[in-house]
C-alpha cells in the first residue's frame, strides 16, 4: 500500500527465463537502467539485463556456470563493469565488463584460495578518481577466510590492498565508496571488537561487525565496532552486521543500515544474517571521526519494517531513502514459516525522522507467491535523472522471481522537469549552461497559467518569480522571463561551475531535481531557424532574401560588419549586476576575449559585451572575411576554449 500521493508502478516482472532475483540497479548515460540478477537466463546462472524508464527489459548477458554477480558500475570508458562471487576456471570469482550493447569480457579471473588474492568477491566494484578499480573479497587472504580490500587496474594488474584478520572485521559483502578526502569506506558483517548473540555469520561467531576506512595505499582504520559491551545474550542496541555500503552525506558524515541489532525480536529474514531474536536493524550516522548515532531502530512498530539489508540514497531534497527487506504488511513468510511481511519503502531526515512510504505485498497470494508488485526489496533505491526512484523486489511479481520498479513521491499536478533535455541552453536548446545565461526548461505542469516578466520587472530588477513560479539551479534563484505548462524560459543565477539540482515550484507543489552540468562558460548564439540571429549596426537583418515572409532582408556581404546576438559567454570585466537589466552607462565587456570562425576562415571581432537594457544578452561584433564566396557556412565563438555549438549558420552572398 502506499502512503499520501506516492506511486508505485511495476515495470517488469521477471520469469527466469529473462532473469530472477534482481539486484540493485545503475543508471546508466543514456538514461537507461541496467543490473544483473542472481539466477534466471539460460543458464540459471543470472544475466545482465537493461530496462527503460518506460519498462521495455532487455537481456543483454547471461552468465554460465553459478556466476551470482554483483552490482554494476559504469567506468569512465563506458562499460559497465561487475564482479561474479563463483565462476572462473576455479570458481573463486571473476571481474567482467560489458558495454552498453552487450559486448562481454572477463577481464580477471580470481585466482584461488591459495595466497592473499582473496576469493568471491561479493560486493561490486567502484571506479575511483585514480582511474583504478576498488572492491573487497568476501572471503580469502593471508589470514584465513576474513577477506580483503583490492584494487584493480586496467590494465588487468591486481592488487591486494588489506586482509582482514578478524578483529579489524571479516568478510566484507558490500562495495566501498571514495570520500571527499580521497579514502575510501566500508563495512564488514563480522568481526571488531564487538559481542554478538549465536552465530551471527554463516557459523562464525566473533564481533558485530565493523565501519573500516582505507586509504588509497592500504592503511586500514577501524572507526566502529559494532556491539562493543554487549553480552552473548543481549541484542546490540547500536545495531549488528551491517551488508550494505555506507554513504556520504552533504554534510560530510557517512549514512549506513544494519539488518541486525536494535530492538525488536524479528523472527528470521529471508537473508545470511541470522537475526532471530537479534534485533529488526538500525538506521545510523557516523561522523569521519568514528563517532556513530543510532538515528532509528526498527521493530518497536513492526509494520513500518523491518531487516534493511540494502543502504540508503541521499535524495535532492536532502532526505534519504532506503528499503526493509522485511516488515510492513502482506503475508510474506520465512524460514520458519512465521509472517514477517513483505518489506517497506522508507525515507528518514537528516535528523532521524522516520516515515514509512510505501509497504509491499498488499495483494501477495501466499499459495503460489505471486503480487502485483513484488517483495523482499534487498537492493538499495536509486533516484534517476527523472527524479523517480527505482529499485527491484527480490521475489513476488506476477511470476515470484522479482520485479523492477518505479516509485514516484509526486501527485499528478507537480510539476515535472523532463528527465532528457529538461535543463537546455535558451539558444542553442542544447545540454549545458553558464552563470547569467538563458536557459529553456521543458516538462509538464510547470505553470497553471501563460505569462512574461514584461510587468513584474521593477526598477531595472529582475524578478525571481512569477505568477507564483519559481525556479531554483542549485541553491539560488533564476531569474524567470516566460512561463507556461510546458516550458520556462529563465536567466541562470551565479552558479558555481559544477552538477547542479535545477527544480520548479509552483502552488502544486515542487519537481522532482534534474542534474545541470554549469560551466563558467557555454557560448551559444540565438538562432532563426538553423541561422545566427545576425544583425547590422543599424539593427537591419544581416540574414537571406526569404527568411522571413513580407520582411525584406538582405545577407552578409563578404567584408559586412555585423552583431550577433548570444548568451553564455562568462564573466565580464566591469562585472555586471547580477539580476539587474544591463545598465546603459557602462560597457560591459567579456572578461576574455572571445574569437569567431565563419566557416574556416578566422573573423576580426571588434567587440563582445552585454547589450544594454537587456538581461544575459550578447552581442559580438564581428567582420565577415572578405574571401568567403557565397554560400552557408557554421559561425562557431570560442572563449577559454568552449565553442559554441557548429550546427549555427550564417549565410553569406555578394
Amino acid at each position: 500500500m502506499a502512503c499520501d500521493s506516492q506511486t508505485l508502478t511495476t515495470l517488469a516482472n521477471f520469469d527466469v527465463t529473462n532473469g530472477a532475483g534482481p539486484n540493485s540497479l545503475v543508471q546508466g548515460s543514456d538514461g537507461n537502467l541496467y543490473r544483473t540478477t542472481n539466477g534466471g537466463g539460460s543458464d540459471s546462472s543470472g544475466i545482465v539485463f537493461k530496462v527503460t524508464p518506460a519498462g521495455a527489459l532487455t537481456t543483454l548477458y547471461s552468465f554460465s556456470g553459478f556466476a551470482d554477480a554483483s552490482q554494476l558500475v559504469q567506468a569512465s570508458d563506458g562499460n559497465f563493469y561487475g564482479a561474479t562471487f563463483f565462476g572462473g576456471p576455479d570458481s573463486w570469482g571473476t571481474i567482467f565488463k560489458i558495454s552498453p550493447s552487450g559486448k562481454f569480457t572477463t577481464v580477471y579471473t580470481i585466482q584461488g584460495m591459495s595466497g592473499t588474492f582473496g576469493t568471491d568477491p561479493n560486493g561490486g566494484l567502484i571506479q575511483a578518481t585514480d582511474g583504478n578499480f576498488y572492491g573487497t573479497t568476501n572471503l580469502g587472504g593471508d589470514h584465513g577466510d576474513d577477506g580483503t580490500v583490492f584494487k584493480f587496474n586496467p590494465d588487468g594488474t591486481f592488487t591486494t590492498l588489506q586482509n582482514f584478520q578478524g578483529s579489524d572485521g571479516a568478510n566484507p559483502l558490500a562495495s566501498l565508496i571514495q570520500a571527499t578526502d580521497g579514502n575510501f569506506y566500508g563495512t564488514t558483517p563480522v568481526g571488531g571488537a564487538g559481542s554478538c548473540p549465536g552465530d551471527a555469520f554463516i557459523g562464525i561467531t566473533g564481533g558485530c561487525g565493523t565501519i573500516f576506512k582505507i586509504t588509497p595505499g592500504g592503511a586500514l582504520t577501524t572507526l566502529y565496532s559494532f556491539g562493543v559491551g554487549s553480552t552473548a545474550s543481549a541484542t546490540p542496541a547500536d545495531g549488528a552486521n551491517p551488508i550494505a555500503p555506507l554513504i556520504q552525506g552533504r554534510d560530510g558524515n557517512f549514512y549506513g543500515t544494519t539488518p541486525a541489532g536494535g530492538i525488536g525480536d524479528c523472527q528470521g529474514n529471508l537473508n545470511i544474517i541470522n537475526v532471530n531474536a537479534n534485533g529488526c536493524g538500525t538506521i545510523f550516522k557516523i561522523t569521519p571521526a568514528g563517532k556513530l548515532t543510532t538515528l532509528y531502530r526498527f521493530g518497536a512498530t513492526p509494520t513500518d519494517g523491518a531487516s534493511p539489508s540494502a543502504g540508503l540514497i541521499q535524495a535532492s531534497d536532502g532526505n534519504f531513502y532506503g528499503t526493509t527487506t522485511v516488515g510492513g504488511t502482506g503475508l510474506c513468510q520465512n524460514l520458519a514459516f512465521a509472517t514477517v511481511g513483505c518489506g517497506t519503502i522508507f525515507t528518514i531526515t537528516p535528523a532521524g525522522s522516520f516515515t514509512t512510504l510505501y509497504r509491499f505485498g498488499a495483494d501477495y497470494i501466499l499459495a503460489n507467491k505471486t503480487s502485483s508488485d513484488g517483495v523482499t526489496p534487498q537492493a538499495p533505491l536509486i533516484q534517476a535523472t527523472d527524479g523517480n526512484f527505482y529499485g527491484t523486489a527480490f521475489a513476488g511479481g506476477a511470476h515470484t522471481n522479482g520485479t523492477v520498479f518505479r516509485f514516484s513521491l509526486a501527485s499528478p499536478d507537480v510539476p515535472a522537469v523532463a528527465s532528457s533535455g529538461g535543463v537546455v541552453s535558451g539558444a542553442s536548446f542544447q545540454p549545458g549552461i553558464s552563470p547569467g545565461s538563458w536557459i529553456t526548461i521543458g516538462g509538464t505542469n510547470l505553470s497553471t497559467k501563460t505569462d512574461n516578466w514584461n510587468n513584474a520587472i521593477v526598477k531595472g530588477a529582475l524578478p525571481t518569480t512569477l505568477d507564483g513560479v519559481s525556479v531554483m539551479v542549485g541553491d539560488l534563484p533564476a531569474y524567470i522571463q516566460y512561463i507556461s505548462s510546458t516550458q520556462i524560459n529563465a536567466v541562470a543565477p551565479d552558479v558555481p561551475a559544477g552538477t547542479v539540482p535545477v527544480t520548479v515550484t509552483d502552488s502544486n507543489g515542487t519537481s522532482q531535481s534534474v542534474m545541470a552540468q554549469v560551466s563558467a562558460e557555454q557560448p551559444a548564439f540565438f538562432q532563426w531557424g538553423t541561422y545566427a540571429v545576425a544583425t547590422r549596426q543599424d539593427f537591419s537583418l544581416a540574414v537571406k532574401s526569404g527568411t522571413f515572409a513580407g520582411v525584406t532582408t538582405v545577407a552578409a556581404k563578404p567584408g559586412d560588419v555585423i552583431i550577433l546576438w548570444g548568451t553564455g559567454f562568462g564573466a565580464t570585466s566591469p562585472v555586471a549586476p547580477p539580476g539587474a537589466e544591463t545598465p546603459s552607462n557602462t560597457t560591459y565587456n567579456t572578461a576574455t576575449k572571445v574569437s569567431v570562425k565563419v566557416g574556416t576562415e578566422s573573423a576580426t571581432v571588434y567587440g563582445a559585451a552585454l547589450a544594454p537594457g537587456y538581461a544575459g544578452l550578447y552581442q559580438v561584433a564581428i567582420q565577415i572575411p572578405a574571401s568567403l564566396a557565397n554560400g552557408d557556412y557554421p559561425v562557431v565563438a570560442t572563449i577559454s576554449g568552449a565553442q559554441s555549438p557548429s550546427t549555427t549558420l550564417i549565410t553569406v552572398q555578394q
